[in-house]
């Protein structure tokens, strides 16, 4: 959170609904400032999630209200309160050992909030950092394919996430991850006519989520997902969807890492496709080049004569249309 922005955030020991203490800010977003809490009924530790889009509101004189103070822009502020309680009501829905526990989410001090259980761990982007990125088999089987796994769970409950990221990602003590944020999820399949609000992050989102009556599905997150693997095996998010429009020329992961199974770099690049209707649509692709991935990295070691041995050998993989093969370099 910006220096200048933590005179906008609640006070400490403020208690919200007769129940969750204000503690400490966390972080903030352009939609969201995020507390350290504690249930006086229980103690527990609590993240406090309140909505206060920074260039629309304003915090009331008491320093507990908020309202919109831009002119003109009251129905938009609704709009995205009303966004933001869907949050709630969504996550409420969930079950899943690495989706974040909700537990609790009202309107006050006209606003929203929502609670959820505390975690202690690091964003994806900065294990990724502090890690050289972890190109081993222990993060592929510890933690990406237990995330493929939340997707999948999410997506059978009728939801969307919308907003896979690194730093939407939690990475606990035991390396497992935890999938939090769920401001952009919606339900699926919608219906004709219906509209989607429009939430984006540059490098992640795919087009469809620049328009609030696109088509959105699964093959939606495995964008955001396979964006994700691009910054884990590249260093760096994709080239923006925007930019690739009308000239998509996207490198595969392997002319930025070589270490890179053919099959996982092919997957990637499918998942990174423009046009929803030819992306791959069905995690469990993800699923299975992660796990050739993880087999080949323990039994080669990256960089040894072995290792090429065992790329050459790979060359020939099948093609991401059954019945076909495809020759990679």
């Amino acid at each position: 959170m910006r220096k200048d922005n933590y005179k906008m955030a609640l006070q400490r020991n403020v208690i919200l609904n007769d129940t969750y203490q204000v503690r400490q800010v966390l972080a903030s977003s352009e939609l969201a400032i995020v507390y350290a809490g504690r249930d006086k009924n229980t103690g527990a530790k609590v993240a406090i999630k309140e909505f206060f889009p920074q260039r629309l509101a304003s915090r009331q004189s008491d320093k507990r209200g908020v309202y919109c103070s831009s002119r003109g822009f009251g129905g938009q502020y609704q709009e995205l309160l009303a966004a933001f309680l869907m949050e709630g009501e969504l996550l409420s829905d969930l079950s899943h050992p690495h989706i974040i526990t909700y537990i609790d989410h009202f309107e006050e001090n006209d606003t929203g909030y929502l609670i959820t259980e505390y975690c202690s761990g690091i964003t994806l982007n900065e294990y990724l950092n502090e890690n050289d990125h972890a190109l081993d088999p222990a993060f592929i089987q510890g933690t990406l394919l237990p995330l493929v796994d939340t997707l999948d769970y999410i997506h059978k409950q009728g939801i969307l996430h919308r907003d896979v990221k690194p730093s939407n990602i939690m990475i606990m003590e035991d390396g497992t991850p935890m999938l939090l944020d769920f401001g952009s999820a919606a339900r699926w399949p919608t219906q004709s006519g219906d509209k989607q609000a429009i939430f984006t992050s540059a490098g992640y989102s795919p087009l469809e989520f620049y328009s609030e009556k696109s088509s959105q599905g699964p093959m939606s997150d495995i964008y955001s997902l396979s964006a994700l693997l691009h910054y884990w095996t590249c260093g760096q998010p994709p080239m923006d969807v925007k930019q690739r429009l009308f000239q998509d020329e996207l490198p595969s992961v392997r002319s930025h890492n070589t270490y890179v199974n053919p099959w996982l770099a092919r997957v990637i690049h499918w998942g990174l496709t423009v046009r929803s209707e030819k992306r791959c649509a069905s995690l469990a692709w993800v699923r299975r080049s992660l796990r050739v991935q993880a087999l080949m990295w323990k039994i080669r070691k990256p960089g040894t004569l072995e290792w090429t041995l065992a790329e050459n050998e790979h060359t020939q993989v099948y093609d991401l249309e059954p019945g076909k093969k495809h020759e990679t370099a």
